[in-house]
């Protein structure tokens, strides 16, 4: 996608609803904007609404309030406008056509915020915050994306580069006057900047783990043998009938996932298949699926059937499990062949009895269930797997750098020290390619 001083329009609001806003920005768009709208917009003030009508020639198409905004105080630096008509599919297509008549030209995914980027309005990290917070599903991720978005990561990637600025001044001096043999005042007062730099992109990349759960959701499998009622079990967790539930074994063949909010957390549930040797090839798919869902979550409820007892492939699937476990002592209701003591000494993990169908135990099993937990006043955390893979490669290019004090010249030191700085300003955008911003930008819906 490249940047133009075409006049822009897009509608930011899916048709349908009771309200569409279709926005419209560029050199022309106060112009574009006037030759469609029924009332003088010269004379508009800046940011207010005006009711008036939408029209195409002689032909009213829509009642609607419109707004202005001068630049450079609008979300793209430039002239913008927008137009708040009614949410039908026949009047926004009505209003869209009326601005392509005037010259203006549909805006491709994300080539607002690009302009608000390009225009200098926001950072390439807070300009990703606005696709994470529309996309957010819970407050925590939604809080994220705003701390991004305030220009939180800005801050402390530019309070990170300016100790690796002030680290290659001390050095280029040294290489600028070597007859002065101040190598190891060098060394020594450069060095902990240095380092002070690496232990930030260190703590910062840290938040990776926890920041992906914000966008991604925290994972809870709920794995076992076929009919322990692990799909009923699923569906009271969510309180709602969304695996199908028989009392043949082995019909649940896929793994299916829904998600939940927990102290603001997305929480994705995964029902898996019941795991044994399959029956036949849809099954055994399934089985492999289920086995693969388990590894990957960050946690897992095993069920077991708590009329049975249990069994030795209870014993053998349990030992298969990885990370943390909880153990539900399924069918509460009927007589038990096994203690929660002798199942949380034979399982190795905290037992809990329950009942998928009257629903005893739900409250128990959500409470086990502990993704992170964030706040308003939580730091910034990185929920970008790009900017992880970055932090990363600035990391390793400190450490060169260094090592390279002792092996190498200190032209050598530099090298490492802007391939640093280099890397985090992809994260802000200041030293990003145009084909990583056109990769990044082009995931974003119409209107942003």
């Amino acid at each position: 996608m490249n940047y133009d001083n075409d006049t822009i329009y897009a509608p930011s609001t899916p048709s349908g609803g009771a309200v569409s806003v279709i926005r419209i920005s560029g050199e022309g768009a106060h112009e574009v904007l006037g030759a469609v709208f029924s009332r003088d917009v010269k004379h508009m003030a800046h940011a207010a609404l005006m009711h008036g009508t939408v029209r195409s020639g002689a032909h009213k198409v829509d009642d609607v309030m419109a707004v202005k905004f001068s630049a450079p105080n609008s979300f793209t630096g430039e002239h913008m406008a927008e137009i708040h008509g009614h949410g039908g599919r026949v009047t926004m297509s009505g209003i869209l056509a009326a601005l392509a008549d005037e010259g203006a030209r549909l805006a491709e995914p994300g080539e607002f915020t690009k302009r608000a980027f390009l225009n200098g309005k926001m950072d390439l990290s807070a300009a990703g915050a606005v696709m994470e917070l529309i996309e957010a599903h819970s407050t925590a991720g939604a809080g994220a994306a705003l701390r991004q978005l305030s220009g939180g990561l800005f801050d402390k990637i530019t309070a990170v580069q300016s100790k690796l600025t002030d680290a290659l001044a001390i050095i280029e001096a040294g290489i600028e006057y070597p007859e002065d043999d101040i190598e190891a005042d060098i060394k020594r007062d450069a060095v902990p900047l240095i380092e002070a730099a690496k232990t930030e992109i260190g703590r910062i990349e840290g938040t990776f783990a926890s920041g992906r759960m914000l966008s991604e959701g925290y994972t809870v499998a709920i794995a076992g043998r076929p009919n322990v009622g692990k799909s009923s079990l699923f569906n009271m967790l969510l309180d709602k009938d969304r695996a199908i539930v028989t009392s043949a074994p082995g019909t649940t063949r896929d793994s299916v996932d829904d998600t939940i909010i927990l102290g603001g957390v997305l929480v994705r549930l995964v029902d898996t298949a019941g795991i044994r040797r399959g029956r036949d090839e849809a099954e055994q798919i399934g089985i492999a699926r289920a086995k693969t869902e388990a590894q990957r979550a960050d946690m897992t409820l095993f069920v077991i059937d708590g009329s049975q007892g249990i069994t030795e492939k209870d014993i053998a699937l349990r030992q298969s499990l990885e990370g943390e476990v909880a153990v539900v002592v399924n069918k509460s209701d009927l007589p038990q062949k096994v203690t929660l003591e002798k199942a949380e000494e034979t399982l190795l993990a905290q037992p809990i009895a329950a009942c998928a169908i009257s629903g005893r135990g739900r409250d128990e099993i959500l409470a086990h269930i502990h993704p992170p937990e964030f706040s308003e006043s939580d730091d910034v955390v990185i929920t970008n797997e790009r900017h992880a893979r970055i932090l990363k490669k600035a990391k390793q290019s400190l450490e060169a750098a260094i090592q390279a004090f002792d092996m190498v010249d200190l032209n050598c030191v530099t090298i490492d020290l802007k391939d640093a700085w280099d890397a985090l300003g992809e994260i802000t955008g200041v030293t990003v390619t145009e084909a990583i911003i056109d990769q990044i930008f082009e995931k974003f819906c119409l209107g942003k």
